[in-house]
């Protein structure tokens, strides 16, 4: 019987809380799993328990990747100079980081994974010390990578903006809906709940990329507009924040505290299965104006609910939208207040954008991201490194 080719797949310090990354990776990870592709896969992960569900499959592993915790520089260190070896060690055809750093020097073929480029895009949004380590390490890591899989069109676009010299090895693989929302759908359902109060609902980590300064800015602007209007308190949306604490929120604190005391705003830590499925039933609309997103998972999350969707009209955002949200700039204060206007008080453009999201969602499939993944593979496999 001839040797099957062996994929390493690095999911180094992806975490189960990691939100929209862990869950994408995991989900990637599932696909290629759900049916045998010819291949051997080894899963060298910080956190294995992320992928128990693939470890009984004919031909996968799981193994952890001791060493490899300790933050962004431990990250890169073992990337560089331990990865290599584990891959050698495991007689690797091909090695697949499931993030945007990979080795300079390796045995095999790579394939990297670009999620987006918001420390090129908006660097003050990125802490310093790894907005330094990858101005040193991406440009060398492309350079060296024999594909580079994007998530969305957009990324590519702006890969090859930024490093021109990646365009022919850029492959777009799109991710598709996270697969927990048809499980919680299959248990709670699809239909809308009630709620005691309106409310508008924030999913993601609290950081500069997120643009929450100006959304709460936005938000105030237009509390303040409905109530000199005359509107009641009590029918003007509240604000519910969903995520883990994220770098850089020394001046938003101040910010969420206001909106805390004056009993419009309530923020949560990272919320999981029901809870986040009922918080995506019951509110009136997400509103995610982020600065930059590579793709924008909780976009297709909320659209599986039903739940009409206000997003920035740019990059991964406007593109996972697809004309099935309110698009606003989210540069402009103004613009984002009026588009919470609009959701606020024009149901009619809400039922529309409620009844056409589930089907947008649907059509973002991981099986097709998976068999876009494995056509990767065969042909770097066949082919073998680009440089």
């Amino acid at each position: 019987m001839s040797r099957r080719p062996h994929i390493i797949l690095a999911a180094l310090q992806v975490r189960a809380r990691s939100a929209g990354t862990g869950r994408a990776i995991r989900d990637l990870v599932s696909a290629l799993a759900r049916r045998d592709r010819g291949l051997a896969f080894t899963v060298r992960a910080s956190d294995p328990e992320l992928f128990r569900e693939v470890q009984a499959m004919p031909h996968w592993r799981v193994e952890g990747c001791p060493g490899s915790e300790g933050g962004n520089l431990k990250k890169a260190w073992f990337t560089q100079f331990r990865l290599p070896g584990l891959v050698r060690d495991l007689e690797g055809d091909l090695l697949h980081c499931l993030q945007f750093l990979a080795p300079v020097r390796c045995p095999c073929p790579v394939a990297v994974m670009v999620q987006d480029l918001a420390w090129r895009r908006y660097p003050e949004t990125i802490e310093r010390p790894r907005r330094f380590y990858y101005r040193w390490l991406v440009p060398r890591t492309l350079a060296a990578a024999a594909a580079i899989k994007t998530n969305s069109q957009a990324t590519a676009d702006e890969t090859v903006e930024f490093y021109p010299s990646t365009t022919r090895k850029i492959r777009v693989t799109p991710l598709g809906t996270p697969t927990w929302t048809a499980e919680q759908s299959s248990v709670a359902g699809q239909g809308r709940e009630s709620s005691a109060r309106p409310f508008f609902l924030f999913v993601g980590t609290l950081e500069p990329r997120k643009n929450l300064p100006r959304l709460l800015e936005a938000y105030g602007s237009f509390r303040t507009k409905a109530l000199a209007e005359g509107r009641e308190p009590s029918g003007i949306p509240d604000l519910v924040f969903v995520g883990g604490k994220g770098w850089g929120d020394s001046s938003l604190r101040s910010l969420l505290d206001r909106g805390r005391k004056e009993g419009w705003l309530v923020v949560k830590d990272y919320c999981a299965g029901a809870e986040l499925w009922t918080l995506y039933r019951s509110a009136l609309a997400l509103v995610f104006p982020s600065l930059h997103e590579g793709f924008g998972l909780p976009i297709l999350e909320a659209m599986a609910a039903g739940l009409p969707v206000l997003t920035s009209d740019r990059g991964g955002t406007r593109e996972v939208a697809g004309g099935n949200a309110l698009l606003v700039d989210p540069t402009n204060t103004e613009d984002v207040a009026a588009g919470l206007r609009v959701m606020a008080f024009e149901p009619a453009v809400r039922q529309r954008l409620g009844e056409e999201g589930p089907r947008h969602a649907a059509r973002w499939s991981w099986d097709r991201t998976a068999d876009l993944t494995e056509a990767v593979y065969r042909e770097l496999l066949e082919t073998g490194p680009d440089k």
